[in-house]
């Protein structure tokens, strides 16, 4: 199993509340404590839906252990040693990842320690982006049961609101668009994406497991 936690959170939003006010066409002395929060809400929203982190987070990510191979069943009997083979490397949830700043593993009687970067690299190249091992390096052994290897890591585009593509900030603006104004009349009902948002956001969705995030995922 895994967990992936926030330890530090983003510096800021990807819209700021005047140009949000703009776009909603609103006079002035509107409630600006509501706009920061629905700023937040599509953030986070847009966050989960693509699978990606908008604004710079600093991520904890816990790992019971190394994943095996998926390997073939064998039929009939086999009297040589089984040999497990592990995956050679840890995906890392919300992208685009630009820095890993530590990877630590516990024994069990919780011991902390660094896992060299001798033995992988992280490869940004593709997304999600990975841990991965390299020739001649190996992972941590006797980890405790639970949460025994911990990556430390930064993901986002950047710490200001020009970093983020101008795409998802327009699909934000319009999922906030749609929470102004239909506000306290939704009946429990689940808020889709409108066609317009699904078309903003479609190149940018990172498929996780087969599925974009939308509804599940870490």
């Amino acid at each position: 199993m895994s967990g992936l936690s926030v330890t530090t959170d983003p510096s800021s939003e990807p819209l700021t509340s005047a140009e949000t006010i703009s776009y909603l066409r609103l006079d002035s002395g509107v409630d600006t404590t509501l706009i920061g929060n629905l700023i937040k809400a599509a953030r986070i929203w847009t966050e989960n839906y693509l699978n990606r982190t908008l604004i710079n987070t600093v991520y904890k990510l816990s790992l019971d252990g190394i994943d095996e191979m998926d390997m073939p069943l064998k039929e009939g009997i086999y009297t040589a040693p089984y040999n497990i083979s592990y995956i050679n490397y840890i995906e890392l949830p919300r992208s685009p990842v630009s820095a890993v700043s530590s990877v630590k593993y516990f024994s069990d009687d919780n011991t902390e320690s660094t896992w060299a970067t001798s033995n992988y690299y992280v490869d940004t190249a593709r997304e999600p982006a990975r841990i991965v091992l390299r020739d001649g390096g190996s992972w941590p052994t006797d980890l405790r049961n639970a949460n025994g290897i911990e990556v430390n890591y930064t993901a986002g585009y950047g710490t200001n609101t020009t970093d983020v593509p101008e795409a998802i900030r327009v699909a934000m603006l319009e999922y906030i668009t749609f929470l102004y104004e239909h506000r306290g009349d939704d009946e429990g009902r689940r808020l889709e994406p409108t066609p317009m948002i699904r078309s903003l956001l479609q190149s940018y969705i990172i498929m996780r497991y087969g599925k974009s995030a939308f509804g599940g995922g870490y």
